[in-house]
């Protein structure tokens, strides 16, 4: 099993500078994803050090993030909700622990869920084709695939991981030199026989710390003791006193621990074997030049030892443990529920805690959802209400339009003499997309609510909406010029666009985007008190005046069809139905469901798609469960 370790160490180079330059699909989205929320990274072996790099690169970016392994995840479930990403880490994506630990994940719909690969089309990029949270991104590693140990691999995902965080300063050379090469040699040689490695590491050590932690383990090379500088002083330097002759040190200093090292370094006794790995890098390249200096370190050992750490040997019963399966062990407790139920609730509550006292609490939430089910079901509509992005519309087809199935749906719809109605922050440029993608003689009987509702007519009528008129003395106006001249704002929008009744604001995407948001909003709400609303879409902040509703398409839809007495009922469908989502009212309607966020109303806006799918998959999945009869549909939900 494996090949030589030398082998492994030849390719380092050419595995670096492909790093560098692999395109990585989905670059800015995936970290401004990961910026939003907390997250668990998770990954087996040797991926865990790179899991380790990518907690210490999202804690730098000021977010809180946790390296952990599979089974650990088990661990942590209650944790895990919308408000958290999760990120799996495996080169194969295909062992039994990191499949388990994903099925176990989707289960609790996380905001994200991102599986990096070494190599495509592996079983984990399969399953989470299957969600639409869950993002993949895969790579051919050119190195191919690592021999017993995470070598080239691990090189390589320490040096993609910091290129998603910005951090990608060129490390000049990655061959070690003479001078170290030698203390090497010179430190292998003063090991005892039976000796015990303490690695000391500060911050940015760490993930080198526990990849040989891991290598020397793995390929039955030595024990290894870890531990952070100042921990190592609340008595783990007593290990020494007692087993000195068989004793060694492997410090790990970049520039920020120098000095705490040197003094740390002076303060022990001079019998014991040190080697110094040092780097002049800082953050994630510090880590870089730790990592691989450190596979040398045990290539060194592996002499000593008479292995090679490339190709070790592995008994019968180490294949056993790998491929062990335990997914019995660790059922979920359902409380009583369906699992759909349970995932519907969940979605309103936050999570379902398994305890007695919660246990009235559930039930009533189950009432809640089982009445609420019963009256969707059995409801006939006359036609149906829809957000547009996020919706019907995803961002990626932002400037294209909403996918052909999406518009095959609608049409048919419309076909059945369904009332369409859509609502929007958007103003020309959903028309000109839905004029494209309907017949022209159905245009009527497509309801528009421009810029949140505030125009509203049918897809027919070109002159909405009205785009001037614009006074200075609007106080959306008067927004917009506070938004361009406040310093703590203006720098991290783009220019505000202004129409009659809307206000649109785009945050620029950084590591403090949702800080950004924040700011504007409660500096709107306290500066502008009762005279406006503001919500957030998919993609922006939207300032509207209190006037504006999306609601007001409804009482369009009753008098396009003369329903003046309200007889039809219209299913209402969107993405933002929680407070300050642009969705919020028209969710909170008697009969509405939601494709993602819900409000904490347990009579209305409940999210019933499948799980690990929101957003348009989820549409479509509401839309496959419409039957029209007769310009009425019911849904089967």
């Amino acid at each position: 099993m494996g090949r030589p370790f030398k082998q492994e160490l030849n390719k380092l180079e050419g595995t670096y500078n492909w790093a560098l330059s692999v395109p990585i699909d989905g670059f800015e989205d995936v970290r401004n994803s990961l910026l939003k929320n907390p997250f668990f990274v998770v990954g087996s072996g040797g991926s865990l050090s790179a899991c380790i790099l990518f907690a210490l690169l999202q804690q730098y970016s000021g977010t809180i993030a946790n390296a952990i392994t599979p089974l650990e995840l088990q661990y942590v479930k209650n944790a895990l909700n919308r408000n958290t990403n999760i990120v799996f880490i495996s080169a194969s994506g295909k062992n039994t622990d990191i499949l388990l630990a994903f099925e176990n994940a989707i289960k609790k719909e996380p905001e994200t869920i991102l599986s990096i690969c070494l190599k495509k089309d592996t079983p984990l990029s399969k399953k989470s084709s299957k969600y639409s949270i869950a993002k993949v991104i895969e790579f051919d590693n050119p190195a191919g695939k690592d021999g017993f140990l995470a070598t080239n691999s691990l090189l390589a995902y320490f040096t993609i991981i910091s290129r998603l965080y910005n951090q990608s300063e060129l490390i000049k050379s990655i061959v070690p030199t003479s001078i170290y090469l030698n203390d090497l040699s010179s430190f292998s040689k003063r090991l005892h026989e039976d000796f015990t490695i303490t690695v000391l590491y500060g911050g940015w050590g760490k993930p080198a710390a526990f990849d040989i932690e891991s290598k020397f383990s793995e390929a039955g090379l030595g024990n290894i003791l870890l531990t952070d500088y100042r921990n190592f002083g609340h008595g783990r330097h007593n290990w020494f006193d007692k087993k000195q002759m068989h004793s060694a040190i492997v410090a790990l200093i970049t520039p920020e621990e120098e000095e705490l090292a040197k003094k740390t370094l002076g303060l022990l006794p001079k019998k014991i074997p040190v080697l110094i790995i040092n780097t002049k890098y800082t953050t994630s390249n510090a880590s870089i030049d730790l990592l691989i200096k450190s596979f040398y370190l045990v290539e060194e050992i592996g002499k000593l030892k008479n292995i090679d750490p490339g190709r070790p040997g592995v008994p019968a019963y180490g294949s056993k443990l790998y491929h062990l399966k335990y997914s019995q062990l660790y059922s979920e407790e359902q409380l009583g529920l369906t699992q759909k139920g349970a995932l519907a609730i969940s979605r309103k509550t936050g999570k379902l805690e398994p305890i007695s006292a919660q246990e009235k609490h559930i039930s009533l939430w189950n009432k809640a959802y089982l009445n609420f089910v019963k009256k969707i079901n059995s409801t006939s509509f006359r036609g149906i209400i829809l957000d547009y992005d996020g919706t019907i519309c995803s961002s990626k087809e932002r400037l294209s339009g909403p996918i052909q199935r999406t518009q095959q749906q609608l049409i048919n719809f419309l076909k059945s003499d369904i009332l369409i109605g859509i609502v929007t922050g958007r103003g020309q440029s959903a028309r000109k997309d839905l004029q494209r993608i309907f017949p022209k003689k159905y245009w009527s009987k497509v309801v528009i609510g421009y810029y949140n509702g505030s125009q509203i007519g049918t897809l027919k009528d070109n002159d909405l909406p009205v785009t001037t008129d614009i006074k200075k003395t609007n106080i959306l106006y008067q927004i917009s010029q506070f938004l361009s001249s406040e310093p703590t704002i203006y720098p991290f929008i783009k220019e505000p666009t202004i129409r009659p009744a809307q206000l649109t604001i785009e945050v620029i995407h950084s590591g403090n985007s949702e800080v950004i948001k924040n700011i504007i909003i409660d500096s709107l709400k306290n500066k502008y008190p009762f005279s406006i609303q503001v919500l957030e879409s998919s993609h922006s902040i939207d300032i509207i005046p209190l006037s504006t509703s999306k609601i007001s398409i409804i009482q369009a839809c009753h008098s396009l069809l003369n329903d003046h007495n309200r007889k039809f009922k219209f299913l209402c469908i969107g993405d933002k139905g929680k407070w300050p989502g642009n969705d919020y009212q028209l969710l909170s309607t008697e009969y509405s469901l939601s494709v993602d966020r819900v409000s904490s109303d347990p009579y209305t806006c409940w999210n019933l798609s499948s799980v690990g799918n929101n957003c348009v998959e989820a549409t479509t999945e509401y839309f496959d469960a419409i039957k029209p009869v007769k310009s009425f549909f019911r849904i089967k939900l």
